[in-house]
């Protein structure tokens, strides 16, 4: 949801809408899509190169640790899939293509924001590891979030706008003004606090000597993103203003609204202005616009303090989800992807900076998603109706609705559900009680992994290499060498995180450039490590939805962009790949253990069949890195998982205005060798299920 312009007339006020507040030992109810939104784009971490999560880990690691320092108790709520009616697809459509321009802006050089692929992935097994409360819904978050935070008594952390309409008693803190990294302290009572400004529905409306109960109205008639009437929206509202900013249209109508005594004759009164055949449909807009504000006890509660399961996950159109997905759904060890693959049939992919000039990177993974799909799709119980439905049409495919781009254009694609060799008798219900060898079969025939090849690999690399085998044997362009060695090179940097600055600078000779260097982007290697990014959150997701016959890698341990993009600019200047190890340290045994893995999955002839890559390439844009100071965590775990016990016991996107013709030029070639050439899909297909 959201109310364009709220949030800026609210900051820009000189009506003091904000208060300080030394905020301490309190309950706060944390929108978590909203924070590691405005955590990453704050602190100006790495866009352009696929994201640096290591630096990520390390903020949220101190994010925590400030609040652990003042006693405040955080409780983080996840938005989960897309609504079940569907009254926000017409927006949900709209960001994607602003995500798909900011993803191209930033390839060619130019401002954009984009969240690299696996951020959420890491937020949610950070916040596991940290033992931080988590909770991520099976829908959209804001309401239940605004609903706990009544019921708890305690303020809500986001800068989502509509927290300025839900009335709550304990108040709204913008992450904007949330002062984390400034842990203060009170000379008085030595105690520490952040520094955050403070906003209450009843301060804001005793300026206006506006009834509250008007405020989900004035969302309404604004037009948040589930009611749209252009027409009242655009009444001159501005003549009521005066104040005279330059958000004259929200003033006035807010001086409008305070006229009357409450909802009912302000609403009346509105549907004056509006012609006599729309007012039916105006009015039954604005009355359900309203009903989205008003707070009952929700269900977030008793499942932070219980696990007990909400009912509406358990009835209603969500009954889709077989009952034992709930709870990983809900604790946030599951994607919340196969909600909208089973319920609406339909996925949104993921926009990242890549090369624009071929094919979206995600087609790479698509065969990985078609057996998720399989899963989710023809494993389903056969009721009479599907089985009549079955005998009518004379099919039993299924299909999964896929949004991504063509060139800088969403699209959509209709794409087949299938099943591997061994997963024809398995049922959807009853997944989760399958052998753990049957399980395991289902991953490995997906990803083309044999069972031979298992047993070389240690158990705790098994997952990122058999992704990593995939990608080098589906993706395209062909990776070369120096994008392999930068990639197993970054997953040695990112072992070493946990060891000394100057030991892990010492065995890892490469200076970073971050901060007030100058770091390039080639397109070839975003955009393979694009793919590869793909490839490994589709095989966590099928991971996770298996029962993870697989030991999960941690994600922010995986992939550094800054650096694996450094490496194949330094690889391909002729720097030996030997010179950037310590000879004899953990890193060149590291490194030479992740090798060794991958030829053992693809062959020798593979590996010297690729090229080397060596040649030089010319310079690309530019992007300041960042890195942060590394934080233990094993404390603050310890005092989260004491917290919770005992609580127990008592940005909006850019919209750049493109021309799409005339933004890109598409060279002929690459255009025809992604017609003729590029089927991943179609491959991998017959590579892993013709078993």
């Amino acid at each position: 949801m959201g109310v364009q312009g709220l949030k800026s007339y609210i900051e820009s006020s000189d009506r003091n809408y904000l208060r300080s507040w030394a905020f301490r030992d309190n309950r706060l109810i944390i929108d978590g899509c909203n924070l590691f939104y405005a955590l990453y784009f704050d602190c100006n971490l790495d866009q352009m190169h696929g994201g640096d999560y290591d630096a990520f880990e390390e903020l949220i690691i101190q994010f925590f640790k400030n609040l652990a320092a003042c006693d405040i108790r955080p409780y983080v709520v996840l938005d989960g899939g897309t609504d079940h009616t569907d009254k926000k697809l017409d927006t949900i459509m709209k960001r994607k293509q602003q995500k798909i321009n900011a993803a191209y802006a930033l390839s060619i050089g130019k401002r954009g924001t984009v969240l690299p692929m696996l951020i959420k992935n890491v937020f949610r097994q950070l916040l596991h590891k940290l033992k931080v409360p988590l909770v991520q819904c099976i829908e959209e978050a804001d309401w239940e979030i605004a609903a706990l935070a009544k019921e708890w008594n305690c303020p809500v952390l986001s800068n989502d706008s509509d927290f300025y309409i839900f009335n709550l008693k304990a108040g709204f803190l913008p992450i904007t003004h949330f002062q984390w990294k400034n842990v203060s302290v009170d000379r008085r009572t030595n105690k520490k606090f952040i520094q955050v400004k403070h906003f209450t529905v009843g301060k804001f409306c005793e300026s206006f000597k506006m009834n509250a109960d008007l405020l989900p109205l004035f969302a309404s008639i604004s037009g948040n993103d589930y009611v749209k009437l252009p027409n009242i929206k655009d009444l001159d509202w501005e003549e009521y203003s005066v104040t005279g900013m330059k958000n004259a249209r929200i003033d006035g109508l807010l001086n409008w609204l305070s006229q009357f005594p409450g909802p009912e004759e302000a609403l009346s009164a509105l549907l004056k202005y509006i012609d006599n055949k729309e007012k039916a449909i105006a009015q039954e807009a604005l009355l359900k616009g309203i009903e989205e504000y008003k707070l009952i006890p929700g269900s977030l509660a008793q499942f932070f303090n219980s696990k007990v399961i909400p009912q509406t996950a358990l009835t209603g159109p969500l009954q889709v989800l077989p009952e034992w997905t709930l709870k990983p759904l809900l604790e946030g060890r599951m994607s919340a992807t196969i909600i909208d693959a089973l319920l609406h049939q339909r996925v949104f992919l993921i926009s990242q900076v890549e090369n624009f000039e071929l094919p979206c990177s995600s087609e790479t993974s698509r065969p990985i998603r078609q057996v998720i799909y399989g899963l989710l799709l023809l494993g389903e119980k056969q009721t009479a109706d599907k089985q009549a439905l079955k005998i009518f049409t004379g099919t039993s495919k299924r299909y999964v609705e896929e949004y991504g781009r063509q060139e800088l254009t969403i699209s959509n694609q209709k794409v087949e559900a299938i099943q591997t060799r061994v997963m024809e008798e398995l049922q959807l219900d009853t997944l989760w009680k399958e052998p753990h060898d049957v399980r395991l079969q289902v991953f490995l025939d997906t990803l083309g992994v044999s069972s031979t090849m298992l047993r070389g690999i240690p158990r705790a690399l098994q997952l990122q290499m058999f992704a990593t085998r995939y990608w080098l044997v589906n993706a395209q362009p062909q990776p070369c060498q120096v994008h392999l060695w930068g990639l197993l090179l970054g997953m040695v940097y990112g072992k070493l995180k946990s060891t000394p600055k100057t030991e892990r600078d010492m065995q890892f000779r490469l200076k970073l450039q971050t901060g007030r260097g100058r770091i390039y982007l080639e397109e070839e290697a975003a955009h393979l490590y694009s793919q590869w990014q793909s490839c490994l959150k589709w095989s966590l997701t099928l991971n996770r939805l298996l029962c993870l016959p697989l030991s999960e890698p941690e994600c922010a341990r995986l992939y550094s962009g800054t650096l694996v993009h450094q490496v194949v600019r330094e690889l391909r200047r002729g720097i030996a790949l030997e010179s950037l190890l310590m000879r004899g340290s953990s890193a060149e045994h590291l490194f030479k253990q992740l090798k060794d893995a991958i030829v053992s999955l693809v062959g020798e002839d593979f590996i010297n069949k690729m090229k080397t890559g060596l040649e030089r390439r010319d310079a690309g844009k530019t992007q300041n890195g960042y890195k942060a100071q590394n934080q233990s965590i094993d404390d603050l775990s310890s005092w989260f998982e004491h917290l919770m016990n005992e609580d127990i016991d008592d940005n909006e996107d850019d919209d750049l205005d493109w021309n799409r013709r005339n933004s890109i030029a598409i060279r002929t070639r690459h255009k025809a060798k992604a017609r003729n050439a590029y089927h991943p899909s179609k491959k991998s297909e017959r590579r892993c299920f013709d078993l």
